[in-house]
């Protein structure tokens, strides 16, 4: 059963000012900081990571679901260009007022912030950060009313609460998810998306399936169709940035079948406590469980 998100990973082409940004500008703080093992870099497809130095940010309150910032090169990537992990939805509790907030700083405004529902109980903006990396901000003004249901945030800039993928098959990607996971899949239904449609130069009316992959707290993953023109992942070196790795929070009593690792991660004893795989868009994925798998026992 899947539980959270309770990481996203972000590449950061200058790990110091994109850590100032997000202090500045989103309210977060940073609460740890480390290096990229070799084992991880690897099965996520970038090698090139191995050791670098990351820097993990959370809300200063409320649920706590971190963005960690990834040293990473120049990089000429552009949002939604590739399938795979596109955007990151924020709870936040004022759009309005953060457009005017984040005029002049290293976010730069897209679309929005406009009313998504005929209900008008959604209201949203779409950003860039400092990496290009892409940003929903996202209020719901009563999140009773919605099929996750977030916890609100106590903090102007929240949670992430949805990440946002680029898939070009989406039945492949919903088949997968119902495949290892039990969940509640919403769609594929047709959706105006703006900023997905202004990448690749199209009709600001066109219509693209989408999809929601709920979770258990609240959150949940959401899968759109991208054009057939959108490039595979792994991306070419000199275009990869944005969201490169997300970890998820997993109870293993919802498993429907042994997922495909990429690397496991076993305890001393031999406990599966989660791994890393590869979804069909290629996008990799981190699960942590919450509680181990135990090693069969021996006849």
């Amino acid at each position: 059963m899947l539980k959270s998100i309770l990481m996203v990973w972000v590449l950061a082409q200058n790990l110091a000012l994109t850590q100032e940004a997000y202090e500045d500008y989103l309210g977060y703080r940073s609460v740890d900081e480390g290096v990229m093992s070799a084992e991880l870099a690897a099965a996520i497809d970038r090698p090139e990571l191995a050791d670098r130095r990351f820097v993990t940010m959370m809300p200063r309150s409320g649920p706590q679901v971190g963005l960690r910032l990834v040293e990473g090169d120049a990089s000429g990537y552009v949002p939604m260009q590739r399938v795979g992990w596109s955007a990151i939805e924020l709870l936040v509790q004022d759009p309005e007022q953060l457009e005017t907030e984040l005029a002049g700083s290293a976010f730069t405004h897209l679309q929005g912030p406009d009313f998504l529902t005929e209900q008008k109980n959604i209201l949203a903006m779409q950003v860039t950060g400092p990496n290009r990396e892409l940003f929903y901000l996202t209020h719901m003004i009563d999140p009773s009313k919605s099929f996750l249901r977030p916890q609100p945030s106590p903090e102007p800039v929240g949670h992430t609460f949805i990440m946002v993928m680029g898939s070009p098959d989406l039945e492949a990607s919903l088949n997968f998810w119902r495949q290892y996971f039990d969940t509640n899949v919403v769609g594929p239904i047709p959706y105006r998306i703006g900023v997905l449609s202004d990448a690749y130069d199209l009709p600001e009316d066109t219509l693209h399936p989408l999809a929601l992959v709920s979770m258990l707290d609240g959150y949940g993953i959401e899968i759109d169709q991208y054009p057939e023109q959108a490039s595979e992942v792994p991306a070419p070196e000199g275009e990869r940035g944005g969201v490169i790795l997300v970890s998820l929070s997993v109870d293993p009593e919802g498993l429907k079948a042994p997922l495909p690792w990429r690397l496991p991660f076993t305890s001393a004893t031999g406990a599966l406590e989660g791994g890393v795989i590869t979804l069909p868009s290629g996008a990799p994925l981190e699960i942590a469980f919450t509680s181990p798998i135990l090693p069969a026992a021996a006849d």
